[in-house]
């Protein structure tokens, strides 16, 4: 009522702006997988505002996945736009003298296009991971990014799969680590950005990520795929309302 035509024509128009952002990084994201050994399923909720996550995972050769989620710093159109360079770099390949079956190397390369200080001080945390098919062994890297989880049927405890990395574009010249294990017939791998866990519930509580981990592997409703299972769990436990940052969740599950 206080505003008068010229500026709610530009608050419109920037209204519609992060609209076709958000469509247009939801349109980069995969298709789920439910055919073969692997099958791949996701949720993806933005928050009101655009964020950075992306994510996204495919076939690196006839043998070996690659499976990966990214989440840069801050929100709106700059954040989204540079996690679309990011998602490129990735699903094109185009990091110069880059093995992308090596999660360290990659992450090494990242650092190197990516600098803060060339991309208006934008950083980015992310989980890189290559399964191979042939002996299930499971390749990984993190840089400033919480673990990813590995769920087994038989009731072992979760393990966790993450690397003391920098996050991406702090720092030139740093070298990365990586980890390697071995997955299972059965077991479920959930790579997954803060904004599935970093909530306040109705009661006032700031979760964390052990507040989220017990939902993990639990059974689901029937109907939904268990990313939306999950993604209906946290929303009805935060405050009402839309969540604070994007809800990005995928689950990978070995047959």
């Amino acid at each position: 009522e206080f505003r008068d035509e010229q500026e709610l024509a530009q608050s419109q128009e920037l209204n519609r702006d992060l609209a076709r952002a958000s469509h247009y990084v939801q349109s980069l994201l995969p298709q789920p997988l439910h055919s073969g050994p692997v099958r791949v399923e996701w949720h993806f909720q933005p928050s009101t505002q655009v964020g950075g996550d992306v994510f996204g995972y495919h076939a690196l050769d006839e043998h070996r996945l690659v499976l990966y989620l990214v989440d840069v710093s801050g929100h709106g159109v700059g954040a989204a736009m540079h996690g679309v360079a990011v998602l490129g770099s990735l699903r094109q390949q185009t990091l110069p003298d880059t093995d992308y079956g090596r999660p360290a190397q990659v992450l090494e390369r990242l650092n190197a296009m990516y600098p803060m200080d060339g991309h208006a001080g934008m950083f980015f945390t992310i989980w890189y991971g290559v399964l191979d098919r042939r002996d299930w062994t499971l390749d990984y890297a993190s840089a400033g990014h919480h673990p990813s989880f590995v769920w087994s049927p038989d009731g072992t405890p979760l393990q966790a799969l993450q690397t003391p990395n920098l996050v991406i574009g702090a720092m030139d010249g740093v070298d990365f680590d990586a980890g390697r294990t071995r997955l299972r017939p059965g077991q479920k791998l959930y790579i997954f950005s803060d904004g599935v866990f970093e909530i306040v519930t109705r009661q006032g509580q700031t979760w964390g990520l052990p507040d989220f981990l017990p939902l993990l592997g639990q059974p689901q409703d029937s109907g939904l795929t268990e990313p939306e299972h999950l993604f209906k769990v946290v929303q009805g436990l935060a405050q009402p309302g839309p969540l604070d940052d994007d809800f990005s969740l995928v689950v990978a599950q070995i047959l």
